[in-house]
């Protein structure tokens, strides 16, 4: 058995929408903690994502009503369920059992440009930050229908440095492709794409070239691979439009060129559709035992489980 590591779920904003218990097991969603325990996740990045009806007025308050959210059903899971917010924390999550939410910000619309929010955000326990969702706000461009190709802006740079110094990892998920080199170059620290795929296999925008793919690795960062059918395969829409061996094709691709080591699971559960093989968080053994059919030996497929998001959490985090 692997410990998995997930990059990327939206499992928040569906128990925040839906007001389901995600310590009880439910036939909604694709997360909870029981079904996660039979995927054998120890942690997941767990996204506050705004909607665009909360824009811009309501976005700090949103914010604040998801991360409550999360902390209370932590708060009532019995310690069956931990904040992580350090490596120590995180180690524990792999070794016993507990589950392990890690907090991530999926746009920093709801951060002011004085970083008040981002200090008092990385108290509450965020330690992951995507600059930007697909659309633009005053640090940076995402890759929907309004990118107009600019970069960061000064106060992106100046968001991407403060991250930097606090220890809050970088997420380019999302970004426009100016704006994921200007945080290349601005990053003092890895940089990851928790949920994107391949260009060169589906040449959609939110997916990375190789030669972005290259620049994470040369930063010490990863890629984390995304189960979103859309992302999968050009033109792909239901779940029986893909399979295991797609998800398998963008693992290998980022193997052959860059090494195992800067490549692991961002699943997007909760915010995405999911292969028919892959239905929830419970069949993700599905995808290990696949893995290791395909020919990863036991080594790789722990980096790819677990230990990449551990190293690169190592690193950032400093504690």
């Amino acid at each position: 058995m692997f410990p998995i590591i997930d990059g990327h779920t939206d499992y928040v904003l569906s128990l925040l929408e839906t007001g389901r218990d995600f310590l009880t097991e439910s036939d909604s969603g694709h997360v909870d903690l029981p079904r996660a325990r039979r995927g054998n996740v120890a942690a997941m990045l767990s996204a506050v994502f705004i909607r665009d009806a909360y824009l811009p007025g309501q976005a700090l308050a949103r914010t604040l009503r998801a991360v409550d959210r999360l902390l209370e059903t932590i708060a009532a899971s019995g310690g069956r369920m931990q904040l992580v917010t350090n490596v120590a924390e995180l180690e524990r999550c792999l070794h016993d059992g507990t589950f392990g939410a890690i907090l991530h910000f999926e746009g920093a619309e709801a951060i002011d440009p004085e970083f008040a929010v981002l200090r008092l955000g990385y108290r509450l326990g965020l330690r992951s930050l995507g600059l930007t969702w697909s659309r633009p706000n005053i640090y940076a461009e995402g890759v929907g229908p309004d990118d107009r190709g600019r970069g960061l802006t000064q106060l992106g740079r100046a968001l991407v440095r403060a991250c930097n110094e606090l220890g809050v990892l970088l997420d380019v998920s999302h970004l426009n492709d100016a704006g994921f080199w200007d945080v290349i170059e601005c990053s003092t620290q890895p940089v990851v794409a928790s949920h994107s795929n391949c260009r060169a296999l589906c040449p959609i925008p939110r997916n990375l070239t190789d030669e972005q793919i290259r620049a994470l690795a040369a930063k010490g960062g990863l890629l984390g691979i995304n189960f979103h059918v859309g992302f999968l395969r050009a033109g792909a829409e239901r779940p029986e439009d893909v399979s295991l061996g797609d998800v398998i094709a963008h693992i290998d691709h980022v193997a052959e060129l860059v090494g195992v080591d800067y490549v692991a699971f961002g699943s997007d559960f909760d915010g995405a559709t999911m292969p028919r093989d892959l239905p929830d968080v419970a069949a993700l053994p599905r995808l290990v035992e696949a893995l290791l059919r395909h020919g990863y030996d036991d080594a790789a497929v722990s980096k790819i489980c677990y230990e990449n998001w551990l190293r690169v959490f190592r690193t950032v985090w400093q504690a």
